[in-house]
């Protein structure tokens, strides 16, 4: 585990003052715009966040670090073309043929969790909240192309990756914000009418604080000679936005690294395409702080697929401030829990196959572990979650085989499911889950009943 104590690479960066110099002037003239984020082309993106009902808001720009990237309209067209394919990366709807099975396929009366279960579906931009036995209660959806006609020159054009919601959020109002892959972040009412978009190339993960501010993974693709001279890089961030989906902030994990004990995970140039993959963003409530200081309250814990890493940035600092590898590859969704370890969904660990993990983030070791076995299939090269549930079970979404399961610590499956929707050309394949989440009995579902205010669904 990297502890802090490792070598600091340190690069030097070019200012390009007269370029600096330009961009601000004509910043200012275009500010009431909107706002305005810094691009791989040199110039300011307008990445408006679209109000339902309201003009475009015009909040105080903040200005991005100025990189020593190759200006847009210099850059060849093959270069030009590697970037718009590098910003449309995103997910199949499905990668797998249908097994014949569909709904709930298992279910233990008296062990499975009771509570509603959440769940986003590769087949189309979808979130669907149905009960343990498979019973649709609401759902939610909204197609990009209609986000995209609201503003066509802030929005990347509809792609396959548009296809689908890659994370939703579920808000206690009944409310929803959901993540189009690499190109925007849309908050949906609980009757699927927009309420506001944002155009900046959100992907991923996102989570809110206490009152409401979303911090979401954002990504943008430049040719930055420093990590490859001619093939374009694609960068990813973390910006905070307010709760009406404004721009706040902006901290770019590569400087976050790079001015940071850890520079040496990030991989030696020449680097092109996708060197992050940042797939995960948890705001940490501070629970580890007495032992890992770097887990303290308001920090970020993020997950890097590419490079086998699990980190915690600083958003005060804007630096790295723990991070580590381990026996995990190509990882999704470390998680928290209350007992002060860490939950993982290890998709390539174990010799290609998947496990999920909890382990103690200081000594690394493991303690508990469900894994791939001819008794107990879990296989997914992409996407794939855990979540502790309040039972003391464990929620372990199989994306690319589109099944979820609930398991006892012994490992004994309590509750499966396989998603019923269909994906691919002739619906030939089985759609993937990107995510589900059971949600907490006593939840507040007045939104979605008349009466009474909540309902205890142990009683239902």
């Amino acid at each position: 585990m990297h502890t802090g104590a490792r070598r600091h690479r340190v690069y030097d960066r070019p200012r390009l003052l007269g370029l600096a110099s330009l961009i601000i002037l004509g910043g200012i003239a275009i500010l009431a715009a909107g706002h305005l984020a810094l691009s791989h082309d040199g110039i300011r993106d307008t990445l408006r966040t679209v109000v339902k009902g309201a003009p475009p808001a015009a909040p105080a720009g903040q200005w991005s670090p100025l990189r020593d990237f190759v200006p847009r309209q210099v850059l060849s067209i093959d270069q030009k073309a590697r970037i718009d394919q590098l910003e449309s990366l995103g997910y199949s709807g499905g990668t797998r043929l249908t097994t014949g099975y569909s709904g709930v396929t298992a279910i233990d009366d008296r062990l499975a969790s009771r509570g509603l279960r959440f769940f986003t579906s590769g087949h189309a931009p979808r979130a669907v909240l149905m009960d343990r036995d498979g019973s649709i209660v609401h759902a939610w959806t909204y197609a990009y192309e209609d986000v995209y006609e609201s503003l066509p020159g802030a929005f990347l054009p509809p792609s396959t990756a548009t296809a689908c919601w890659r994370r939703t959020r579920l808000l206690p109002n009944g409310d929803l914000l959901a993540i189009y892959e690499g190109h925007a972040l849309i908050r949906l009412d609980s009757d699927s009418r927009l309420q506001w978009s944002y155009a900046g190339h959100c992907h991923h993960d996102l989570d809110l604080d206490a009152s409401g501010n979303i911090y979401v993974l954002t990504r943008e693709a430049c040719v930055l000679p420093r990590l490859h001279p001619e093939d374009p890089v694609l960068l990813d961030a973390v910006t905070l936005l307010d709760a009406d989906g404004r721009f706040q902030r902006r901290i770019p994990l590569l400087e976050a690294f790079e001015n940071s004990p850890f520079a040496d995970l990030l991989p030696d140039p020449p680097v092109s395409g996708d060197i992050f993959h940042t797939n995960t963003l948890e705001l940490l409530d501070g629970s580890l702080a007495d032992r890992v200081p770097a887990f303290r309250e308001g920090n970020l814990l993020i997950s890097i697929r590419e490079l086998d890493v699990i980190a915690v940035l600083d958003p005060r600092t804007e630096t790295i401030v723990w991070a580590t590898t381990g026996d995990w590859s190509r990882q999704h969704e470390p998680t928290i829990l209350g007992n002060g370890n860490m939950l993982l969904f290890d998709n390539l660990g174990q010799t290609g196959r998947s496990r999920v993990m909890e382990f103690d983030p200081v000594t690394l070791d493991v303690v508990w572990l469900y894994a791939n076995t001819p008794e107990t299939p879990l296989y997914s090269e992409t996407c794939g979650a855990a979540r502790r549930l309040a039972n003391g079970h464990t929620l372990i979404v199989e994306s690319d085989n589109g099944r979820a399961l609930e398991v006892t610590h012994g490992g004994h499956v309590v509750w499966e499911y396989y998603n019923p929707y269909r994906a691919g050309e002739q619906r030939e394949l089985i759609a993937a889950i990107l995510d589900m989440e059971i949600l907490p009995d006593n939840r507040d579902f007045t939104w979605l009943f008349d009466s009474p205010a909540k309902i205890d669904f142990q009683t239902q």
